[in-house]
């Protein structure tokens, strides 16, 4: 299974095709060989270093608000 996980695109780098993404507080560097009309502010899933879908506002509030739910779950199961 292949799991994307929803980035905020932060800074753009034109030369390399590829930007600075943040994962809720994690950055990290990603190709955006795959996508199109990618501005800073906009959200990317991202998988394996590449951008593969740019979301609109909503998709990505809803990927967010999932992947929120799940690491609750996660932290749940942890502490039993």
């Amino acid at each position: 299974m292949c799991i994307a996980a929803p980035a905020q695109i932060i800074e753009i780098d034109e030369e390399e095709n590829s930007a600075v993404v943040d994962f809720g507080g994690v950055r990290q560097k990603v190709k955006l060989d795959l996508v199109e009309d990618v501005r800073e502010g906009r959200y990317v899933l991202v998988h394996s270093g590449y951008a593969i879908e740019v979301l609109s506002d909503q998709a990505a509030r809803e990927s967010l608000e999932a992947w929120d739910e799940l690491l609750k779950v996660l932290e749940e199961e942890d502490l039993d």
